[in-house]
């Protein structure tokens, strides 16, 4: 409501003289206390006498409160405002003036019953200050400031020299030090909140890096500190960096950590001033210099950490998945169906795609549980169901001689019971024929064999070469090693979870893919489609860098490592291949050498 005031005052002679202001509030609030906008300093006046409030309906009202008022002498305790009122709030007169364009109310105020000259002999007889007292403000000071040093001073330092500094129990009103606390601890260390000793180690001495380190021994630094060089790099970036520089805490439950771009653009966009020989490009801002992605390949035939090749997308010529594979997007993903087992079906990315435990990756895609109900091993499909083993080539030829010497020695309807027949049913076969049984065994497992790695089955899918046909039977195809990579940008973080509102094709473009050496992880132009920078952008999700990355080397911020090939991991995040993948990969080499940005 905003309101025009018109103060009124008179000279000795009678003439008037008016001052104006207007004030802009909810209500205008009238009386003695120094928080009323219309402020009437008369000890007859209440410390809130009225108050003037503009209802929905666009009309004036005036309530009393803590007084009474007269709207043309009768009074009310509430009434609505007219131009030409006269309303009398104790010995002053307000009267509502005609309507203004620019306001919503206006309203002139004069004092017309000022107070007698013996106000202040009745002031005379009353004691109302200190001087009038046995009391002194300057004792009182002097009283309240000893007790302050006591209280928050004393008592808190004798209670941290104490040896039992921070072991306060739990059951006393106030600890010591509780007036020095600054604000409430972060969820993550609530549990320890009463033991001050735990973080603050030393009285009077800011918490160190090992009173951190105590706790979380898991976390690396920014890079592994592995060489001489890594630690002259760490060195030279952070200098004495303390933990607690960026990690303060009693800033409340999610206080702890830092979200702002700055803890990262501060080093990151001009960081070849600080290491001069870094391969690492600047970066300021997502939405304008970041560089494109690096995924983290697996190379074929590679095991530990010499299995992962990092490549930048924009390089076209190595952006190209050597799996080992023949699998056409296309095909299994067009929209008139796959043929099946049981007839043509319509499939989609969750068909072989399905996300794991925390929704943030995807479980690993298997022959057994996603490809073999269409693409069956079946060798014999007229006379039984067996399959062999999805395997080593060695596996399947035995597996193929074992049923077909069985078969030829048994009544089984196989089509060749040959060479003057071998058997009839109900006979004993005889040694003689027995090994010849065995030969065309061999024989058929040998035809079948290059019947399912170079016609069907085994072909369909892998990528086979032929031997020397006079090499053992294990060694004549030669299946070209599988490397599917399955955490292509391991050292960031991208929940999938957050993002299945949309659908899998809008960043994975995999419906016209006919190779599988094509690679769909999206690139930055398509997440800066949706995703802006530090600065806060119309119809784009706001991202700074934390919201991809983290800054401790091993903590769950940074990304998940891969499974290396040879590990025999029993879990994804084993210490080994962890430890193992970080050194190989750390930001360290590319810091130190000729690499390009990381990701």
């Amino acid at each position: 409501m905003k309101t025009k005031l018109a103060t009124i005052t008179r000279n000795k002679k009678g003439q008037p003289a008016s001052t104006e202001q207007t004030v802009v509030a909810e209500t205008l609030r009238i009386g003695r206390g120094a928080d009323c906008k219309l402020h009437l300093s008369d000890p007859r006046i209440a410390l809130f006498h009225a108050e003037v409030i503009c209802g929905v309906d666009g009309i004036s009202y005036i309530e009393a409160r803590g007084g009474v008022v007269s709207v043309d002498g009768s009074f009310e305790s509430a009434a609505t405002l007219k131009p030409g009122q006269r309303i009398l709030v104790g010995p002053f007169e307000i009267i509502v003036l005609p309507g203004q364009a620019d306001v919503d109310l206006a309203l002139s105020v004069e004092l017309i019953d000022p107070l007698k000259d013996d106000l202040e002999e009745v002031k005379s007889h009353v004691k109302a200050g200190l001087k009038s007292t046995w009391l002194s403000k300057r004792t009182f000071s002097w009283l309240a400031g000893g007790l302050i040093l006591l209280v928050f001073l004393a008592w808190p330092v004798l209670n941290a020299l104490d040896r039992g500094h921070g072991k306060v129990e739990t059951k006393s009103l106030l600890a010591a030090d509780a007036s020095w606390d600054v604000g409430p601890l972060s969820s993550a260390h609530a549990s320890f909140g009463s033991n001050c000793s735990a973080c603050h180690q030393q009285p009077f001495v800011q918490v160190t890096n090992g009173a951190c380190e105590d706790c979380h021994k898991a976390l690396g630094w920014h890079f592994a500190l592995d060489t001489k060089e890594a630690k002259a790099v760490h060195t030279g970036v952070f200098g004495d960096t303390r933990c607690s520089s960026c990690h303060r805490d009693h800033k409340g439950p999610n206080g702890l950590v830092r979200t702002d771009a700055r803890l990262c653009t501060d080093c990151h966009q001009n960081l070849k001033s600080r290491h001069p020989q870094t391969g690492v490009a600047n970066v300021a801002e997502f939405s304008k210099d970041h560089p494109p992605f690096k995924v983290s390949m697996i190379l074929p035939g590679k095991t530990g950490a010499a299995a992962i090749t990092r490549i930048q997308q924009d390089d076209k010529a190595r952006y190209v998945e050597a799996s080992g594979l023949k699998f056409p997007h296309d095909v299994h993903m067009s929209a008139k169906g796959v043929r099946g087992p049981n007839g043509k079906a319509q499939m989609d990315c969750k068909n072989c795609h399905v996300p794991d435990e925390t929704g943030t990756r995807f479980k690993p895609t298997t022959m057994g549980e996603h490809c073999q109900s269409c693409h069956s091993l079946e060798f014999e499909p007229k006379a039984t169901t067996r399959q062999v083993p999805h395997g080593k080539v060695a596996d399947v030829i035995a597996t193929l001689q074992e049923y077909y010497a069985q078969a030829a020695l048994t009544d089984a309807p196989i089509d060749v019971v040959l060479e003057d027949g071998i058997k009839r049913p109900g006979q004993r076969v005889g040694e003689t024929k027995r090994e010849a049984a065995i030969t065309w065994a061999n024989a058929k497992a040998e035809k079948i064999t290059q019947e399912l790695f170079e016609v069907r089955v085994c072909f369909e899918c892998h990528q086979i070469k032929r031997g020397e046909a006079s090499a053992e039977p294990a060694a004549r195809w030669q299946i070209a090693p599988i490397a599917i990579t399955q955490h292509w940008l391991p050292k960031s973080r991208f929940p999938h979870s957050r993002h299945n509102t949309n659908k899998c094709e809008s960043c994975h473009a995999v419906t016209k893919s006919k190779l599988s050496s094509d690679i769909a992880i999206p690139d930055i132009k398509n997440c800066r489609e949706c995703h802006g920078g530090n600065v806060a952008t119309k119809d784009k999700a706001p991202g700074t860098c934390e919201t991809c990355h983290g800054f401790h080397t091993g903590s769950p911020k940074s990304g998940v490592p891969p499974i290396l090939p040879g590990g025999n991991q029993p879990r994804l995040l084993q210490k080994t291949a962890a430890n193992a993948y970080h050194t190989a990969q750390s930001p360290t080499a590319k810091l130190i050498g000729t690499g390009g940005a990381s990701q």
